[in-house]
């Protein structure tokens, strides 16, 4: 995963420090993956990292800074990959493919983490938080790029794009809970094909070029 280091500038730590914050976003990361969030209570949290309460006030004003810096790094980390996918222009079938990948591979790397930001239950941070959806955003972007095939239109519709997310999730989410068997990259190019079926659409008739009207 990224950099595990506060996002508050103003806080400097010594190696041990650091060590601290990563055994506390580590804790933090496997009880709402395995427990949901309501199991994450300061104390919680503590007793998992092997350090009393007091030492993670030194960290996080409170456990919601805590909450939301942690969702913050993680997505940013997530991010990374996708936003040079959608700087490089790739072919449409490529893009979806190389999108797929980078979220799978991240999955089974790191599936505490892919959990806490994207299948815990409730959310970690509600909607309409800038940081949520931000996947969405960067894939709706990406399509804003590229260009679909001949006689093929895009699907850029809301719902659509919420049905590619469910799409996406949908693996992980099977994996993370027990009903599929991993690793998620097996199942890329299943996953990729469907997703393509969904935003791809033919052309209606009046629409192609030197149709008669």
């Amino acid at each position: 995963m990224g950099n595990t280091q506060s996002s508050n500038p103003s806080r400097r730590y010594t190696v041990r420090g650091v060590k601290t914050r990563e055994k506390l976003v580590l804790a933090l990361l496997e009880i709402v993956s395995t427990e949901g969030l309501q199991a994450a209570s300061v104390r919680a949290v503590t007793r998992r990292a092997g350090c009393n309460e007091a030492i993670l006030y030194q960290h996080f004003k409170n456990k919601d800074e805590m909450l939301r810096e942690v969702f913050a790094e993680i997505m940013a980390s997530m991010a990374q990959d996708k936003e040079g996918l959608v700087e490089e222009h790739p072919r449409l079938t490529d893009a979806v493919t190389r999108w797929v990948e980078t979220t799978y591979s991240f999955y089974d790397q790191h599936p505490d983490a892919f959990a806490y930001v994207l299948l815990a239950s409730p959310p970690v941070v509600k909607s309409p938080s800038p940081l949520y959806g931000r996947m969405t955003r960067l894939f709706a972007e990406l399509l804003d790029r590229t260009e679909p095939p001949a006689g093929m239109t895009l699907a850029r519709e809301p719902v659509v794009l919420s049905m590619f997310r469910g799409q996406l999730l949908g693996v992980p989410r099977a994996i993370h809970f027990g009903s599929l068997q991993g690793p998620a990259m097996q199942y890329v190019q299943h996953v990729s094909n469907a997703i393509l079926q969904l935003i791809l659409r033919a052309d209606e008739p009046s629409s192609r070029p030197g149709s008669e009207q």
